[in-house]
């Protein structure tokens, strides 16, 4: 990757960098962000720089970008250290960050040009990078530098590490997307870019004139990204998403999954990377968003949240129809904040002893403890701890067990305890249980809205041998239907594909939801609207 340095580095070569590293030399250096390659035998590690006038402005640089890492998940880059330090008129953030199971590309772009699947699969990522970014309402520093190119699989991706304060618009991101994949499949500098991207679109020569392997679509995709007079110009994620998923035959995008096509004895086959905690649950933006800022943000960067006297919640509970994802939740954000998890659904807990449930209730609690930070999962929460008003006399025992959870429930947060419970059915669990200070966020989980049932089946679809499908046509028609029935209907679509020894096409997916109605009655739907969530 060739280095941008516009101004002198604040670090020479061969500095100690936190303690720890030395700088082997800087690649980025850029208005007040800097980026180092960091001297490493196995691991590729970085040195970050960003200069503040203030410790108030560093401090608020580091919590963004610590979200931002965070976000981009341990399987992109894992943060090693990171501090804050005064350096003459300056207060640097300080971070060491690695590049894990990756090959970090840092030839020059012109003596290595991308080929046409590497362009895909980098314009592909960049654009999950942008969404990933636009639903935390930060701007991605989409620079030369600034984006390192990475490979992993025969795929190659951009890892993006500076969110800056500038407003980005929509067409600004599709602008810097296709600049940088310009560059490398290319070689074009950035200063022929900017002059060609702004009046005259003569001087912006197509891609296939400087890379053969470039086809003329992808050309012409690049083109209607830059070029400002076309009245055709691409200005939303979602149409170059669209356009880009056309280009290659379908499923190369998916927010939370990229992937990559390729042929087979005839067959298309798509081979997914499938992304990491809750990046990997389709849809459900703002319950991600919710978790994102009140569980992981405090866990992982607590000290400007005890300033204002805030702590995670407490607990948490989903409710919703059977199918549409809840455990999946819980499992992928123990995933995302690598925690001790404890899973647990009430028949483990269930003696014929008395007092004996008990026990274990406690017992549960304690190891939770001992473990902290740790994230405690129960599946049909209803079973555990059901209303004791409704309790009949044989069933006594019960409430010594709902007395036993709510002591453990009420100091779950100042033991960096997250308790996660789910139900099908809220209305049964008792009352006590739900009041704040036990249960703070009561969240309802409903069925797959169009976003999330387009993500599900390109997701479902992945892996297998692929002809034409209109998979938003078909995530219309599955309205009202649960995840595990969308998964259903690919799987019954893929046996009768099979059966006929053809590939997956839009009458097999027909023929399967024929077969297969919604498990969600409205009966079953309208239960829910009578309970009240809190906290969404």
């Amino acid at each position: 990757m060739k280095a941008r340095i516009d101004r002198r580095p604040t670090f020479p070569t061969g500095t100690t960098f936190l303690g720890s590293w030395t700088i082997e030399c800087p690649i980025f250096c850029i208005e007040d962000f800097e980026i180092y390659r960091i001297q490493a035998d196995l691991e590729s590690l970085f040195g970050f720089v960003i200069r503040s006038r203030t410790k108030e402005e560093a401090l608020q640089e580091k919590e963004k970008h610590m979200d931002w890492w965070n976000l981009l998940g341990k399987h992109r880059v894992k943060v090693l250290d990171n501090d804050i330090c005064p350096k003459g008129q300056w207060y640097l953030l300080l971070a060491c960050i690695a590049i894990p199971n990756k090959i970090v590309l840092f030839e020059e772009p012109r003596t290595t040009p991308l080929t046409q699947v590497q362009v895909e699969s980098l314009m592909a990522e960049l654009i999950v990078l942008c969404r990933l970014a636009q639903s935390q309402g930060v701007n991605p520093m989409i620079e030369i530098g600034a984006v390192l190119l990475v490979e992993q699989d025969g795929a190659t991706s951009g890892i993006c590490f500076f969110v800056t304060s500038i407003s980005y618009t929509e067409t600004d991101c599709i602008e810097s997307i296709a600049k940088f994949v310009y560059l490398f499949a290319t070689g074009i500098s950035p200063t022929t870019l900017t002059s060609a991207s702004s009046t005259d679109r003569a001087s912006l020569p197509a891609a296939t004139r400087w890379n053969k392997d470039i086809n003329k679509e992808f050309s012409s995709l690049l083109g209607l990204c830059l070029d400002k007079r076309d009245p055709k110009r691409i200005t939303s994620l979602s149409t170059l998403e669209a356009q880009l998923d056309r280009l290659s035959g379908g499923g190369i995008i998916s927010r939370g999954v990229t992937s990559d096509t390729s042929q087979e004895d005839g067959k298309k086959t798509v081979d997914v990377q499938t992304l990491h905690g809750l990046a990997r649950v389709a849809g459900m933006i703002e319950l991600k968003a919710l978790l994102t800022e009140e569980v992981i943000r405090p866990i992982r960067d607590p000290e400007p949240f005890k300033q204002y006297g805030l702590t995670i919640p407490n607990g948490m509970l989903l409710y919703g129809p059977p199918g549409c994802g809840k455990t999946f939740i819980a499992r992928q954000l123990a995933e995302e904040l690598d925690f001790y998890f404890v899973e647990l659904i009430p028949s483990e807990i269930a003696s014929p002893y008395i007092h004996h449930s008990v026990l274990k209730v406690r017992d549960i609690f304690a190891t939770a403890e001992q473990h902290a930070p740790s994230i405690i999962f129960i599946d049909e929460f209803d079973a555990l701890v059901p209303s004791r008003s409704e309790l009949g006399g044989h069933q006594q025992y019960k409430s010594e067990e709902v007395n036993e959870f709510l002591v453990h429930l009420n100091e779950c947060a100042s033991k960096n305890i997250f308790v996660i419970a789910a139900t099908n059915e809220p209305g049964k669990i008792d009352q006590a249980i739900q009041r704040t200070g036990r249960l703070d966020k009561i969240i309802y989980v409903s069925p797959p809205d169009i976003e999330a049932r387009i993500e599900l089946l390109k997701m479902y679809l992945s892996g297998r041998p692929m002809g034409s499908v209109n998979i938003k046509e078909f995530a219309r028609l599955l309205e009202g239907y649960s995840c595990s029935d969308i998964r259903n209907i690919v799987d019954e679509s893929a046996r009768l594909a099979l059966k006929g020894g053809k590939l997956i096409e839009n009458k097999h997916l027909s023929d399967a939801i024929c077969r297969n109605p919604s498990s969600l009655s409205g009966d079953i739907l309208s239960k829910y609207k009578e309970f009240r969530g809190r906290g969404l």
